[in-house]
């Protein structure tokens, strides 16, 4: 982690294997009480999620793949509704406007196949395809929504969404429940088929499912009828504040959402926010302001100990830096505003905070923040799976550290505003956009 991290972009991207495989991922256990907070926030969506059509495609998915869903692929582990994912894919690597596509989860995999003529299959798709394809992406709204459900099996909103898109692309009957073998479901039905026959995708050039994919479900062009329709489902009341906030932001001009950091965004929903919007942003901001002391000490933790070269740090070093002493003085009124306001809060969300509270509750000096942080890190590496995770910091006898060379830095951190945490508030301003394009 850097210092005063801040995501200025609006999309999450995947994480880097080599890193997190040495547990360099939230070292301080925080991800809980946000994911929670997030979940409060927005319910049913992601920071992975930008392109609301692909509720579309799982509905379209659904729909070919009726009465496949208890098969697997020759490969032992693909299910139908993923060999259909390598099929859209693919005919968005090569039939679609790049343009068209942007932010599809396995593009890049999909063009290299195309690039170097290889077929798509569990050894050249996603790693993790259940996570991150589209399906795995978009699934939690896709079942809250109704559109499929836990198997992804099509739902009533599904058979509803599909007869809006089929009407509106000009392909009525697509879905009928006897037209299953024919035409174009039928077409994708039988390469489905096939897919999971062989274990991997295989269609020439010329084959018409290429322009479909293109033509009727790329991300960017969901038709009118179809737009107004999966707004309608964002708008749902049973997502509780998730309609609000994309009434709030759909309001906003695309230059009042240009580059505009997630906390920016949410003082400014605050000025139009319900009570209940409000509690639940006040409680965010509330519960990041404490993250911020915490995470900014870390790093000034790291950074002394890097700028100590080949000497451990101790205790006494590190709570002698003024930046230190600073944020230990301001450190027990943001714990005690963020416990506060987490009353109100979902129990998972109280329960990740009250997690934290056994290391920090008590922290009234720079050195009571040094073991905390300390004993706190040392607690979530050591529960990471599957077998624990290396400390970040080597332990002299003393209680002195050493910054281990990977998680060196070199930078001074300072205290800022910025969160490091996503609250989806990017997700439903792209939802936003792209359902625009479509009235």
């Amino acid at each position: 982690m850097q210092a005063a991290v801040s995501f200025p972009f609006p999309f999450i991207t995947l994480p880097d294997p080599a890193v997190s495989g040495e547990g360099a991922l939230d070292p301080l256990g925080l991800a809980t009480t946000s994911d929670a907070l997030a979940n409060w926030l927005v319910p049913h969506m992601t920071a992975r999620m930008s392109r609301p059509r692909f509720l579309t495609a799982m509905a379209v998915a659904a729909s070919v793949c009726q009465g496949l869903d208890d098969k697997i692929a020759r490969d032992g582990v693909t299910p139908a509704y993923l060999v259909f994912e390598w099929l859209l894919v693919e005919g968005f690597a090569r039939a679609a406007a790049r343009e068209d596509v942007v932010r599809t989860p396995g593009i890049e995999k999909g063009r290299l196949a195309v690039a170097k003529k290889i077929p798509l299959s569990s050894a050249t798709y996603l790693k993790t395809p259940s996570v991150f394809g589209f399906h795995g992406v978009y699934r939690r709204l896709g079942v809250a929504a109704g559109i499929v459900d836990d198997e992804l099996r099509l739902a009533e909103n599904g058979y509803r969404l599909l007869k809006v898109w089929e009407q509106e692309q000009g392909l009525d009957g697509f879905s009928d429940a006897f037209e299953v073998n024919t035409g174009l479901r039928g077409l994708l039905r039988s390469a489905v088929k096939a897919g999971i026959a062989d274990g991997y995708v295989i269609r020439a050039g010329t084959w018409q499912g290429w322009k479909f994919f293109a033509e009727h479900l790329t991300p960017a062009r969901p038709g009118r009828n179809e737009a107004i329709f999966l707004r309608e489902l964002i708008l749902d009341p049973r997502g509780e504040t998730r309609g609000e906030i994309y009434r709030l932001l759909e309001a906003w001009s695309t230059d009042q959402r240009s580059d505009e950091e997630e906390p920016a965004m949410a003082r400014r929903l605050l000025e139009k926010a319900s009570e209940e919007l409000a509690l639940r942003l006040r409680t965010i901001f509330a519960f990041e302001e404490f993250c911020q002391a915490l995470e900014t000490a870390f790093d000034l933790l790291r950074h002394l100990s890097t700028r100590n070269g080949a000497h451990a740090l101790s205790r006494a070093a590190f709570s002698a830096d003024p930046d230190v002493r600073r944020i230990a003085d301001m450190f027990p009124g943001r714990f005690a505003k963020a416990d506060r306001m987490l009353q109100a809060a979902p129990t998972k969300a109280m329960a990740g905070f009250d997690g934290l509270a056994r290391y920090f509750r008590h922290v009234k000096s720079a050195a009571d923040l040094y073991d905390a942080m300390l004993e706190r890190h040392g607690h979530v590496q050591k529960a990471k799976p599957p077998e624990g995770k290396r400390e970040w910091f080597e332990h002299g006898q003393d209680g002195s550290v050493f910054v281990r060379p990977p998680y060196r830095l070199d930078d001074r951190p300072k205290l800022g505003e910025s969160w490091n945490r996503p609250y989806r508030l990017y997700a439903v301003q792209s939802f936003c956009d792209d359902l625009k394009i479509g009235s």
